[in-house]
């Protein structure tokens, strides 16, 4: 793959600046192409140069990153957030599937995100608008509480209802998602990243196998070891060391 055109956007320039270092050190595919300070002069060279990638921070001296993603006039391009730490904004990127870096930025985590913009780039894939939008309605609302999840492929971005998803099965490093009117969807995320986000409010995870949705439950049935009923006479096994954690758990609820 040719490298690919990036430009960074932090209103401190000392942020751009070691962004810069660690991708010229660590992820050589990555060129630099612009760094910029402020919304306007970010959305004039982007405009120009039209990268494939932008490292955008949110939270700017006179403005926002989403402010940055307003003003861009062409489609074909992915975004990383950087971010410091606040709750309501991870959950919101991971909700609608948009990759995002911590500050202070880690070189190792750094490498995974650009590995896995290389990947989506190389298959087409792209930040959509509804992604953005979404994530900016949350983040505006400083709300942890979603009614969905973005179901990335190589092609589109599905978003699905959290009460029309069933069970997560896991597949070694992928997932299948399993939704009530038996349609899957094999995604390339383990299961425990959907355990992160969905588990415990809606979702519990009743074996290193298996992330059930708590509202299709029907029974723990004990004699023939241990196991439970969703809906649809559906059996799914449960670990022997999470039964007791999901008794108490529905004995709370």
């Amino acid at each position: 793959m040719s490298k690919i055109s990036t430009i960074l956007v932090d209103d401190e320039k000392k942020n751009n600046e070691l962004l810069s270092i660690y991708l010229d050190k660590h992820c050589p595919v990555i060129e630099v192409v612009a760094i910029s300070r402020t919304v306007s002069d970010a959305i004039v060279k982007i405009n120009k140069l039209q990268p494939k990638l932008i490292f955008l921070d949110i939270v700017m001296g006179k403005g926002t990153g989403f402010d940055v993603l307003e003003g861009i006039k062409y489609d074909d391009y992915m975004v990383v957030f950087i971010t410091a730490f606040q709750e309501y904004a991870l959950t919101a990127f991971k909700f609608n599937a948009i990759d995002f870096l911590l500050k202070p930025i880690d070189s190792k985590d750094l490498i995974i995100t650009v590995k896995k913009i290389e990947d989506s780039l190389s298959n087409e894939y792209f930040t959509t608008s509804t992604q953005i939008e979404s994530a900016k309605t949350s983040i505006a609302a400083k709300t942890s509480d979603y009614n969905f999840i973005a179901i990335p492929s190589t092609k589109k971005i599905d978003f699905i209802k959290i009460d029309e998803i069933l069970y997560f099965e896991s597949d070694g490093r992928y997932t299948i998602i399993h939704l009530l009117d038996k349609t899957t969807f094999f995604v390339s995320k383990n299961i425990g990243e959907y355990d992160k986000i969905l588990a415990p409010k809606y979702f519990f995870r009743i074996h290193k196998k298996y992330l059930i949705n708590l509202k299709y439950i029907v029974n723990i049935n004990n004699s023939d070891g241990s196991s439970c009923e969703l809906i649809g006479s559906l059996m799914l096994p449960v670990a022997k060391r999470r039964k007791e954690s999901l008794v108490s758990f529905l004995n709370i609820k």
